[in-house]
């Protein structure tokens, strides 16, 4: 028989907003449902938590009872750093997302959505659950980073983790140094300050596609940029501003995660190192943090 533990019993915490999550989504990660079979579910009354059916757009704590026709739907532990894996042991794969795919679900002007594009190599039922950690917009490609634990993804997207977001990118003509000087002291966009990390011309030891390397593009029309967040095509607006339109963009390093050897629309597990990094990474994140401001270029 197992003997209780006498306990001091702490202030329950109340849950705040955005500890919370919508109903859908619990339900698609506990049963394996679509989102939009969850709001069908729902709509239906069948499921229900502590005793009474859910209504559609209601967010719950993560952990809350919820039943699917009666039948216990059981909850997801929470992320956990006493483990020695802040990613809690999501599976996360790095993707060679190609040009035309938007990196969404649903969208009415969509050619290829992310679902549809994973389809291939994941099958529909298991696409249909993948998420992507940050965004590449529909004319870019590269590494993008996929897990279907939602929980992971806003850490490794949020720029308090320190995670780079590494790109080469094509132009016209050549960026010469003054233009990566200026990109590196930081340009006033209309959403404010953006400034590159890193910024300069190609090296050879640069993890690039291969059909980069032997393309029909002069090695000097590429660069090489890294940025800390990923504001919306920050890069472009980066490069717009400097007069050198981007002609291609290709993100080839998220954090420790590097795009190596894929082809357009390969995937591929992360390494134990990428992953190790990327947690380290979490682990290492102040907890709230706001934004820099930029100091005031003459």
């Amino acid at each position: 028989m197992q003997i209780p533990i006498a306990r001091a019993h702490p202030r329950k915490r109340t849950p705040q907003l955005t500890d919370l999550i919508r109903v859908n989504v619990l339900i698609a990660e506990r049963s394996g449902l679509s989102r939009r079979g969850a709001d069908t579910a729902i709509a239906s009354s069948r499921v229900t938590t502590a005793g009474r059916a859910v209504a559609l757009g209601e967010r719950l704590d993560a952990l809350a009872p919820l039943e699917l026709d009666g039948k216990e739907l059981p909850a997801k532990p929470r992320l956990t750093t006493d483990t020695g894996d802040a990613l809690g042991g999501a599976e996360i794969f790095a993707w060679y997302k190609p040009v035309g795919v938007t990196t969404t679900h649903a969208d009415p002007f969509a050619t290829v959505t992310l679902p549809q594009a994973l389809t291939p190599s994941l099958g529909a039922e298991r696409a249909a659950r993948m998420l992507s950690i940050g965004r590449l917009d529909r004319e870019s490609e590269g590494l993008l980073l996929l897990t279907n634990e939602r929980r992971v993804v806003s850490p490794l997207a949020h720029p308090r983790a320190g995670l780079r977001r590494a790109y080469a990118a094509a132009t016209k003509a050549m960026v010469g140094e003054s233009e990566f000087q200026r990109l590196r002291a930081g340009i006033r966009l209309t959403d404010g300050w953006a400034h590159a990390i890193e910024a300069r011309g190609v090296h050879r030891d640069d993890d690039l596609p291969d059909d980069v390397r032997g393309g029909d593009m002069d090695p000097g029309q590429w660069s090489f940029i890294s940025i800390g967040e990923g504001r919306h095509h920050e890069v472009r607006r980066l490069y717009g501003a400097i007069s050198h339109p981007v002609l291609r963009l290709i993100r080839v390093g998220y954090g420790p995660v590097r795009l190596g050897g894929l082809t357009p629309g390969e995937l591929r597990l992360i390494t134990e190192s990428e992953r190790q990094g990327l947690a380290g990474a979490l682990a290492a994140a102040p907890k709230n943090k706001a934004r820099p401001s930029h100091p005031t270029n003459a």
